[in-house]
Order: structure tokens, then C-alpha cells, then sequence
């Protein structure tokens, strides 16, 4: 049995190009309620207790380590030969890391803090080489998928496109996301072959590997399967923008804010509002926008980075920069605009 006094950092796989997305950014730095994609996978890593994260950037380097900043480390993945040759960068910068490493795909968006602790704590206790997050899916469609022997091991991972008829019908599906013991996965790296359909280093590929030497492979499935799933095109952006957006009304209507039709209303992270404010129909909270008490904002209102005071009325307008005092009514289609 491992220690849980291992030591643990995560790896995030940032470097893809997202053809797609159709789009000139980075997939990961395609923006969801006001932050890049792949802020959400590094928010999800510090609240899982890694206070080492490396990511692996690629396609637009610099553009990535310019948006994310410097509380990062970078390793630049200057082809991108597929999750496994990720890896192999990631270790360079590493060196002689001994713990575990926590491999995380960085267009993944709805992890949680929560889920990482899980991860991290089932593979330290049952002193696992791997432990890999899994999902159920109805329509599992372009993931990975699990196979598992007759006692219920799992024996490897097929790639969707490498797969055969039989095996897509399986639903439990690879979701990306690991925690590997670095003394036995990193050897094994240079073992990765380039014979599947992309001609692409799968890091999904050591699962096997390490079945075959015997090691222990434990897996932590999802009850929420949605905090799982990753970003191809703007389809899956809508959806979950769709869900985060849910997660965030419910929790500021469950602190005592009325929202009357939340499926319309768009609030981001970093918004503060008090209890007893209301939110009409086809209002945006953007930014470190802040409302206090007894306000009623809307219909049809953008506030961004604005402070709004006690018992305010504000509707059909646009506010952003600005400061508005106490019991201030503003609106019908006003527009107040201050400097950034």
C-alpha cells in the first residue's frame, strides 16, 4: 500500500490545435463564461491540492504561457505526436520527479477539486501504478474504451477509431484523466509504438503495459458523468457552458438569490451577488461584477466589472466599469461606461 504522503502533481495536455473548433485560438484558450478553457482544469487542480502544475503547451506556445502566466510550469510540445509523446516532453522538464503524477486533459472544463482528491487518495491507498477516471455513457461515440477482463479487471484501453464493432459497443469509456506512480510509468514511455490508425504515441497504451508486468490498475468512476467531458467542437462548448451556467444559478438561487428564468440569464465565476437580489430574464453578470442587497437587475441588463449598490433598480440597460450608489434606479436604455 502506497503512502498518501507521496508526493503529486498534475500535467495538463494543453497543446492541440482543436481543428474542430474551427477557430485561430488554441482549443484550450477558447473562452467559456469569460476564461479560458483550460483555467478551469488548472482551478480544478489547485483545489485538488497539487500545487505543482506543469502544462504541455504546443500549437500557439506562447500565446498559452502569455494568457495563463507565470504560476505555471511549461513544457512546449513543438510536435504534437499524440498524449503519450506529451508525456515524454512533460518528463523532461520533470527530471527526476518521484511521486505521483496526475495526467490531465486540459480541454475538460467541469472537473472538479473534488474529483482529483478522489482520484489521487483511491490510487495512494490501493498503492495502484495507474488509476484512470472512467465514465458510463449512453452514446459513448469517439471515446476510448474500457476493457475489462471476466473478473472485471481492466486489461487496456481502445482508442474509438482502432476499435472493433464489438468493442464500441462498450460504455464505459477512458475519459483522460490519470494518476500514474512516476517510478514505473515513466520507463515505459520509451516503449510506445506509433502502430495505431493516427500513427500517434497513445498514452493510453501503458495501461497495457503495465497490465502485462503485473501491476495493479484501479479505476474511480463518475457518479456525475458530465464533470468528465471534454470539448471537440462547438456543440460540446454549448453544452457545457450550458451546465456550468445551471451549476452557478443554482448555487447563488441556494444562497438566496432569485433568478426568474435562470435558463436565460448568463452569470460568471467571479460575480458576487447578496441574498435578496433579483435577476430578471436575459440578464449577464460578467466579470468581477458585485450586486448587494435588495437590487432587482433586469430584464435585459449587462453589467460587467460593475459594483451595484443596496436596493438598486436597473433595467434594459448597460452598465460596465462603473460604480452605482444605493437605491439608484438607471434604465430604460441607458449605457454608463467607465474606464478598465
Amino acid at each position: 500500500m502506497a503512502s498518501s504522503s507521496r508526493k503529486a502533481l498534475a500535467v495538463i495536455l494543453a497543446a492541440g490545435k482543436g481543428v474542430r473548433m474551427k477557430s485561430k485560438l488554441p482549443k484550450v484558450l477558447t473562452p467559456i463564461m469569460g476564461k479560458p478553457m483550460v483555467h478551469f482544469v488548472a482551478e480544478a487542480c489547485r483545489k485538488g491540492g497539487m500545487k505543482q502544475i506543469l502544462l504541455v503547451i504546443g500549437h500557439q506556445a506562447e500565446l498559452v504561457r502569455k494568457t495563463m502566466g507565470s504560476g505555471y510550469q511549461y513544457a512546449e510540445q513543438k510536435q504534437q505526436l499524440g498524449t503519450g509523446h506529451a508525456l515524454m516532453i512533460a518528463v523532461k522538464t520533470l527530471k527526476q520527479f518521484k511521486g505521483d503524477i496526475l495526467v490531465l486533459a486540459g480541454d475538460t472544463p467541469l472537473l472538479t477539486g473534488k474529483i482529483l482528491r478522489k482520484l489521487v487518495a483511491k490510487h495512494q491507498k490501493n498503492g495502484a501504478a495507474a488509476t484512470m477516471m472512467t465514465a458510463v455513457l449512453e452514446q459513448p461515440g469517439g471515446y476510448g474504451r474500457i476493457i475489462r477482463n471476466a473478473s472485471g479487471v481492466i486489461e487496456r484501453i481502445v482508442e474509438a477509431r482502432d476499435a472493433t464493432s464489438q468493442e464500441k459497443k462498450i460504455k464505459e469509456v477512458n475519459t483522460s484523466h490519470y494518476c500514474f506512480q512516476a517510478e514505473k510509468v515513466i520507463p515505459l514511455l520509451s516503449n510506445l509504438k506509433t502502430d495505431n490508425d493516427q500513427g500517434e504515441y497513445y498514452l493510453t497504451d501503458i495501461i497495457e503495459m503495465l497490465v502485462s508486468r503485473g501491476e495493479t490498475i484501479e479505476s474511480l468512476t463518475s457518479d456525475d458523468p458530465s464533470i468528465l467531458l471534454g470539448v471537440n467542437n462547438r456543440a460540446h462548448l454549448a453544452d457545457i457552458q450550458k451546465i456550468m451556467q445551471t451549476h452557478i444559478c443554482n448555487q447563488w438561487m441556494n444562497n438566496g438569490v432569485s433568478i426568474i428564468d435562470p435558463a436565460s440569464v448568463t452569470i460568471e465565476p467571479e460575480v458576487k451577488i447578496a441574498p435578496d437580489t433579483v435577476i430578471h430574464p436575459f440578464t449577464s453578470l460578467l466579470g468581477k461584477t458585485s450586486i448587494k442587497t435588495g437590487s432587482r437587475i433586469g430584464p435585459q441588463v449587462k453589467l460587467k466589472n460593475a459594483k451595484i449598490g443596496e436596493n438598486c433598480r436597473i433595467e434594459f440597460s448597460v452598465i460596465e466599469n462603473r460604480k452605482i450608489e444605493d437605491n439608484t434606479e438607471i434604465g430604460p436604455f441607458a449605457s454608463i461606461a467607465g474606464e478598465d
